[in-house]
């Protein structure tokens, strides 16, 4: 299995086993605006094992990261998995997480939104790392 994502300027993927990590950088991003990473096809169950986001640029002042199962989902629907704290700009975002295990789409996807507060023209950089179980 492999992982990629997409939505991004630079984007890659690196594994050990069953552990996958997609790391890269988005740009004009907006509240519900959702970065897709692909487990490599197919329904999978994934552990999200920690989740990285760094907002670079824009007018947002905080942003929430979300996780969902679904493109285009909305926050506090059935398909959001995970939600983080809001954050400041200047800070980076650094989870750990535990117990955010779901199925991903039939496609073998789930979507990060990084939810700044505000503007359509914030850049972030990423790392998100999951099991693939």
């Amino acid at each position: 299995m492999s992982c990629s994502s997409s939505g991004g300027s630079a984007a890659s993927c690196t594994s050990i086993g069953n552990v996958f990590t997609a790391t890269g950088s988005v740009t004009n991003y907006g509240a519900t605006t959702d970065l897709v990473i692909d487990t490599g096809g197919g329904i999978a169950t994934v552990n999200i094992l920690r989740v990285k986001l760094k907002r670079t640029a824009g007018t947002a002042a905080t942003f929430t990261p979300r996780l969902y199962n679904l493109a285009g989902a909305a926050s506090g629907s059935i398909n959001m998995q995970f939600e983080g704290s809001s954050t400041a700009v200047a800070t980076l975002f650094d989870v750990a997480c535990t117990g955010v295990v779901f199925q991903t789409n039939t496609a073998g996807e789930f979507f990060v939104e990084p939810g700044p507060n505000a503007g359509a023209d914030n850049a972030f950089d990423y790392e998100i790392s999951f099991e693939v179980v």
